[in-house]
């Protein structure tokens, strides 16, 4: 340590500076790359630039000298100290203190610098210049850089990771950008006003303003193809300069019907605009451009393009309708109408079970005005079910009795689950009924009314809104829209059962029920059955085709228990015919009727074979199962071997789906299902019925 003090400054001076010392040479011969940056670098650098250096770059390494001290020690050597350093006190050696030493010289180092110069605003579109310096201090070219504004696009200063190009100066050409148009201008304006009571103008006020100002403006201009950065509850005040004049370009282009695109972000705009009254008529008008939005967004859906607003569309549309007092028939589509009234028809009929049965604290004053028929509760079954009653065959043959076998099991599981179970039947099906707070269009910049038109408004059969106190409500009888694959289990379940009572001959595959359902089910068919069979004996026909053989038999009978007496006090008139009849005519007669009917001389020859060839033509087609051509009898065996038949099928030949739905449509009679589906695009029987198939086709 003492040896390295006593060196000659001088030879420390060339040591730093790259040199070689005559005694050292070979020692100190090749000095490291980083001191000879270090070195450079405190050469070039200004006092205050040296400073700031070295208090940022090695103040936090206790272990290594800073540049600081390597200046100091420098003018030390020469016996140069600048009148800055001599009238402050000299600093020892960063390695020499401890860490509340080194703490204290950092906060002397950073207060030393001077602070950063901000730019001022001159104004609107003015260029930002920086603040006068004093004539001493002069501020380095790299801070200079730094305070430049970095908003300009294609800045030739900036590298391509948007940091200042080092050791370039920045010589940026002002760049202005374009005005807005003055209906776009007036509407920028209106941000920065205020209310009489001094608040600022925003929200919904702020909005509709903005609104009716551009309400007929128009720009011609080709809107841009990229659509903007999805926004939820979007305004004016949050589309930059530039995606407000796209949108206008956009929403002219819309009205005159030559946009076909529809941004996320623009349809909502769109949307706030109209039910605010901007763009359309309020009412009927407005409600078509609601829609036009709605119908636009599923064609893009469908088309794989969707911009997701079907579904706040169609929302849209149902809240616009009940606060304007809009015919519901115009939002409310016919599928969801009817299901709603199914729902409304099962919650009618179980409330009168439960009334019926005392059940849930129901008496006979509960009772409702009017219960449904077995046909309209049979009805409103297969609607909420995921059943097809109507493919059925059977159930399409029968009406009359499902509907009394349906409605008997419904009467069954609704006074179970209301003396059995904590929930009732119809509320296990599709949801129960409930009553929310209702507030209108809530994604928009919209200000609802506290009342509506009229004190309720009826969406559905299940759903209505009122106003209540200043407040909207909302009423829904079902939560779930969906068909409730419960009940299409129990009425799949009573399909295969009456066929077995009723000996249909095409029975269905069985499927796992709980004891308690299924007895429902078979004693609900069984008595049906019953009831049929015991009016089927108990009535009478009368055939009135003989009608005209038994009055003739009735004359004869008459002419041969008449006495000699009564004939001569005949009139001759009616003695005549009488003569001209003799009983054995009489009798042959009475007999014609009944050859003429059953007879197979009574047709000629002709009519004989015609009427005999239709007989024939189903014991040729028996040959087939199911009514299968050969074509789909073989299109079956390939896919039960899980071979190609894609050769069977060429010109004037069916397409291989609708082969496939010919196939399940004849095997559903016999199944009650479908038999052939389609896996990862290719058609395979169902696993469940690979064996009956098999059977079926004898294969």
């Amino acid at each position: 340590m003492d040896q390295e003090r006593s060196r000659d400054p001088q030879d420390e001076r060339d040591r730093h500076k790259g040199g070689v010392p005559a005694a050292e040479g070979q020692q100190d011969a090749a000095p490291s790359r980083a001191r000879q940056v270090l070195d450079q670098i405190m050469r070039n650098a200004t006092e205050r630039e040296r400073t700031i250096f070295s208090a940022g770059t090695f103040g936090e390494e206790p272990i290594l000298r800073t540049g600081a001290d390597l200046r100091r020690d420098h003018e030390a050597a020469a016996g140069t100290v600048p009148a800055a350093a001599a009238d402050s006190p000299a600093r020892p050696a960063a390695g020499a203190l401890g860490r509340e030493e080194r703490a204290a010289l950092r906060r002397q180092a950073r207060s030393e610098v001077p602070p950063r110069p901000r730019p001022a605003h001159l104004g609107s579109g003015a260029p930002k210049t920086h603040a006068k310096h004093d004539q001493t201090q002069q501020v380095p070219a790299w801070l200079e850089v730094v305070d430049t504004p970095l908003d300009e696009p294609d800045d030739p200063v900036l590298s391509a990771w948007g940091w200042p190009t080092p050791g370039e100066r920045a010589t940026r050409p002002t760049q202005r950008r374009s005005p807005l148009p003055q209906t776009l201008q007036a509407l920028r304006g209106l941000e920065a006003e205020r209310l009489p009571d001094g608040q600022p103008l925003t929200g919904v006020t702020l909005f509709v303003r903005q609104a009716e100002v551009a309400a007929d403006y128009a720009d011609d201009t080709s809107p841009s193809r990229y659509a903007p950065r999805p926004r939820y509850g979007v305004t004016y005040r949050d589309l930059t300069d530039q995606e407000l004049v796209d949108y206008f370009r956009w929403r002219t282009a819309w009205r005159s019907g030559k946009e076909e695109r529809l941004p996320y972000t623009y349809g909502r705009l769109l949307a706030a605009e109209l039910v605010n009254g901007v763009g359309a008529a309020p009412g009927e008008p407005c409600l078509a451009q609601l829609r036009r939005l709605y119908q636009r967004s599923v064609e893009l859906g469908v088309d794989g393009l969707d911009s997701g607003l079907a579904l706040d569309a169609r929302r849209w549309m149902r809240d616009y309708a009940v606060l304007h007092n809009l015919p519901p028939e115009l939002v409310e589509p016919e599928s969801q109408r009817g299901f709603a009234q199914a729902v409304a028809t099962l919650r009618t009929a179980e409330r009168a079970v439960l009334c019926e049965a005392g059940a849930r604290g129901l008496t006979a004053a509960d009772m409702p005005k009017e219960a449904p028929s077995d046909a309209q509760l049979w009805h409103a079954m297969g609607v909420v079910s995921s059943y097809n009653v109507d493919r059925s065959p059977f159930l399409r043959e029968h009406p009359d009795s499902a509907a009394a076998v349906g409605a008997e099991i419904f009467r069954s599981l609704a006074r179970h689950c209301g003396k059995r179970r904590k929930t009732n039947f119809v509320d296990g099906l599709v949801g129960w009924e409930s009553r929310v707070g209702w507030y209108p269009l809530p994604d928009l910049p919209y200000r609802p009314p506290r009342e509506l038109p009229v004190r309720t408004y009826r969406i559905d059969a299940c759903t209505s809104v009122t106003s209540r106190a200043g407040r909207l409500f909302i009423n829904r009888g079902y939560e779930r829209t969906s068909k409730s694959r419960d009940l299409g289990r129990i009425l799949r379940a009573m399909d295969r059962q009456m066929r077995l009572d009723w000996d249909d001959g095409h029975p269905l595959k069985p499927r796992p029920l709980p004891k308690y359902l299924e007895r429902f089910i078979v004693q609900a068919s069984a008595a049906q059955y019953e009831r049929e069979a015991e009016a089927e004996r108990r009535k009478i026909t009368i055939d009135l085709s003989k009608l005209q053989g038994i009055r003739t038999a009735a004359a004869t009978t008459r002419d041969a228990l008449l006495v000699d007496e009564e004939i001569e006090d005949e009139p001759q008139a009616a003695a005549a015919p009488a003569a001209t009849t003799t009983p054995a005519q009489s009798k042959s007669d009475a007999a014609e009727p009944e050859a003429s009917s059953f007879s197979p001389a009574a047709f000629p020859a002709g009519e004989k074979d015609e009427a005999s060839a239709p007989q024939a033509t189903p014991a040729a087609q028996d040959d087939a199962p199911c009514g299968l051509t050969e074509l789909e009898l073989e299109v079956v065996r390939r896919i039960a071997a899980g071979q190609d038949f894609q050769d069977l099928l060429g010109p004037g030949k069916p397409m291989a789906s609708v082969l496939v739905d010919s196939i399940n449509e004849k095997f559903f009679d016999e199944l009650g299902d479908t038999a052939i589906e389609y896996v990862d695009g290719a058609p395979q029987l169902v696993p469940d019925y690979v064996d009956d198939v098999r059977e079926l086709c004898g294969l």
